[in-house]
């Protein structure tokens, strides 16, 4: 703003000089509630706009304004702490005749008010109008709308972690559909080996055991000739308990869906993954074992299996190939206060702290695309929480990685079934034997473990045997498979239950692992003994020889 001088600046003049017209408005405006200034342009000798005097402020805008700046009228512009700016705005004002609307806060912005400034000949009106509560609604609009966006922010935010999560789900549900049928898989598989199984391995059996005999009566070339196909026999013997051992550890990963927590020996879950881990183990590094003398865990076998194959199947893809006899997996077990410590040690690459800290992440995998899914160390962890047991991680780049797993024991330990005591007396006996089965093998390995001393019986139909039962039901022992094709080992003991039959508690059920859930629901509600295909023949022999006394008419 220009230097006022004040010898050579001319006044404004008295209000009773202005325009007739506006006057009349003036005098209009002064009862108003909306607040209204007139300010009169005051020039120098140049006619240069210098300052702007204040002719005429009403009671409205008095009381709008006073609080802020004191009665106005009669007083100039420059004589205001913000009149720089004021004249700023005035002075385009009466130049161009274009008008101007602003709002202005008042007091730190408790209030606001909206001021129209228009020009009339040579100077300006302004209009106060007050527009707190606009502005306060405004403010709670605004205010409400950022609430709004913030709450839209975290729904969104939240929608994506549950979509996450239900990512997460499927993933796990896929998986866990995936070995579902593998599980289903393995037990038919296991169920078609073990019938033969069973009938190879038996005849293996008599075979071994009559050679064995013969080779004692004979002397000289013959008898080194037994001696040597008795060897073989035995070899192959231990070749079919050996598949033997395979079929049962898939029968065990077939059974990862039951959920009952029970006793379980850490040591035969880390062997039996251990023994199907192998192929990926043997051409990787050395195994180790460092087992310490601890209880039994509550946990599913099935399960804990399952995750001890993830770990040893994990730590051999974590080390290179090319030098197996400089890298170990070691196997360590140890009891820590009520809880036993199984570790899965490799000396592999390791990993980077910020790998391991999503290690369990669900999808988080370090494998190549196709490779791998992320979801085994997820759900492996869940599967350890779920038996009330923990998991975790060390590991160090260069140096491998141990994978920990941490489990409550048992309040009862496993304990192994003595085999029935059996005499002399109770094996010469002779006793009768139905062997009920669809597989013919299975009654001819029967005959020849049991028919030198018993007579046995050998039917390969469940309704045949239904007939003869209803018959004749005086036999010592009935060996039936549980599950057949015309009838079922369990339809032929319910519809014997129906008539009361006494040679009920002479079953013995054999089976192949096939479960169905009603065999497993069945198995678990009647009090019958099972024995699993393949079977030794002396457990053939005990049953026999501890029958429960026959009665007869």
């Amino acid at each position: 703003m220009p230097a006022v001088t004040p010898a050579v600046v001319a006044p404004a003049g008295p209000l009773s000089e202005i325009d007739p017209l506006l006057r009349s408005l003036i005098e209009l405006e002064r009862s108003s509630p909306d607040g209204c200034i007139v300010a009169r342009a005051v020039r120098d000798e140049s006619g240069t706009i210098v300052d702007f005097e204040f002719v005429f402020v009403n009671a409205s805008a008095d009381r709008l304004l006073n609080p802020s700046f004191g009665t106005l009228e009669g007083r100039r512009i420059t004589s205001l702490a913000s009149g720089p700016s004021w004249f700023a705005r005035y002075l385009p004002i009466v130049e161009t005749g274009e008008p101007c609307v602003m709002e202005v806060p008042f007091s730190k912005g408790e209030y606001f008010i909206r001021s129209t400034m228009v020009r009339f000949q040579d100077g300006v009106l302004s209009r106060f109008v007050d527009i707190t509560n606009t502005k306060r609604s405004e403010r709670e609009r605004d205010a409400l709308l950022v609430q709004e966006h913030s709450v839209r922010l975290e729904a969104e935010a939240r929608a994506r972690q549950h979509q996450g999560e239900l990512n997460a789900v499927k993933g796990r549900l896929a998986q866990s559909e995936k070995l579902a049928v593998v599980g289903q898989l393995a037990a038919g598989v296991g169920h078609e080996i073990n019938n033969p199984l069973a009938f190879v391995s038996g005849n293996l059996h008599v075979a071994v055991e009559q050679i064995a005999l013969l080779s004692r009566e004979m002397d000289g070339p013959a008898s080194e000739r037994l001696r040597e196909t008795l060897q073989a026999l035995e070899e192959a013997r231990r070749g079919a308990e050996r598949i033997h051992t395979i079929v049962k550890d898939l029968r065990t990963l077939a059974r990862a869906d039951e959920t009952r927590l029970v006793p379980v020996d850490v040591h035969a879950a880390l062997e039996f993954s251990l023994t199907l881990a192998m192929p990926h183990l043997r051409h990787k590094a050395q195994v180790e074992r460092q087992l310490g003398k601890v209880p039994a865990v509550r946990a599913n076998e099935a399960k804990l299996g399952q995750v001890f194959l993830n770990l040893l199947i994990n730590a051999a893809q974590a080390i290179p190939e090319g030098d197996p006899l400089n890298h170990r997996v070691t196997l360590v077990t140890r009891l820590e206060g009520t809880r036993v410590v199984v570790e899965v040690r490799d000396t592999g690459k390791g990993m980077t702290p910020e790998v391991m800290s999503r290690i369990f992440e669900p999808f988080f995998t370090t494998k190549a695309q196709g490779e791998g899914t992320g979801l085994g160390l997820s759900i492996c962890q869940g599967l350890i929480h779920t038996m009330g047991g923990e998991m975790g991680v060390e590991s160090e780049p260069g140096r491998g990685s141990t994978f920990r797993v941490v489990l409550p024991m048992s309040e009862t330990d496993v304990t192994a079934t003595p085999a029935p005591a059996r005499t002399v007396a109770d094996v010469q006996a002779r006793k009768r034997v139905l062997v009920v089965d669809d597989e013919p093998g299975i009654g001819s390995v029967m005959r020849r473990i049991l028919g030198r001393v018993h007579e046995v019986i050998v039917l390969q139909s469940g309704r045949e045997a239904l007939t003869l039962l209803e018959r004749d039901d005086n036999f010592d022992r009935v060996f039936c498979d549980l599950m057949m094709g015309d009838m079922t080992g369990m339809d032929l003991h319910a519809r014997l239950a129906e008539k009361g039959s006494e040679c009920l508690s002479r079953f013995v059920f054999m089976t192949g692992g096939g479960f169905t859930e009603r065999a497993r629901e069945f198995l678990q509600s009647v009090s019958v003994p099972r024995i699993d295909k393949p079977f030794e023949p002396e457990v053939i022999r005990s049953l026999v020889a501890q029958a429960p006394p026959r009665y007869t008419t």
